[in-house]
């Protein structure tokens, strides 16, 4: 389901506007009851604000992985690996805690489809937050920023993207 590039991610590509990257969330943050955006597997799914992007906190994969639509992206390409015959750079995904096989903890999936469909999910809103399975993430404007316990993060939107 998942090929591992062999270098960190953000050796590997240009990233975008840093500006353009929420570091921290806002003063006066809304932490929102992760109940409400669970479905039927146990999954934690929301939309990312009025944006295109949706995210899923899997207890099961232990993982956050938040994705969007090839045409929705505004940033530039990410250049595909040659394992990869999937879609590639849409996709941000961030284990619980560091993999025993020494792939990094928040990389771009290649997969062949989106890992959940965001029909009927709730939606996080600028300057909310959900906590749920060791995972937070928050909503600015319309890009989420997702982290693990170590602080270990993602980043989402349609005009900016970051691992770390």
């Amino acid at each position: 389901r998942h090929s591992f590039p062999t270098r960190r991610s953000s050796d590997l590509y240009p990233t975008p506007d840093q500006s353009l990257v929420p570091k921290a969330p806002a003063a006066g943050l809304v932490d929102v009851d992760a109940a409400g955006f669970s479905d039927q597997f146990g999954e934690y799914i929301f939309k990312v604000g009025d944006g295109p992007t949706w995210c899923t906190i899997s207890p099961d994969f232990g993982l956050a992985i938040c994705e969007q639509n090839e045409v929705s992206t505004q940033y530039a390409p990410i250049p595909v690996p040659d394992t990869c015959d999937f879609s590639y750079g849409y996709q941000v995904e961030l284990k619980a805690t560091a993999p025993e096989d020494g792939s990094p903890e928040a990389f771009f999936p290649c997969l062949g489809s989106t890992f959940t469909d965001p029909t009927g999910a709730l939606t996080l809103q600028d300057g909310q937050q959900i906590s749920a399975s060791g995972f937070t993430c928050f909503v600015a404007v319309d890009t989420a920023r997702c982290e693990n316990k170590e602080k270990h993060f993602i980043v989402l939107g349609p005009k900016a993207w970051a691992l770390g």
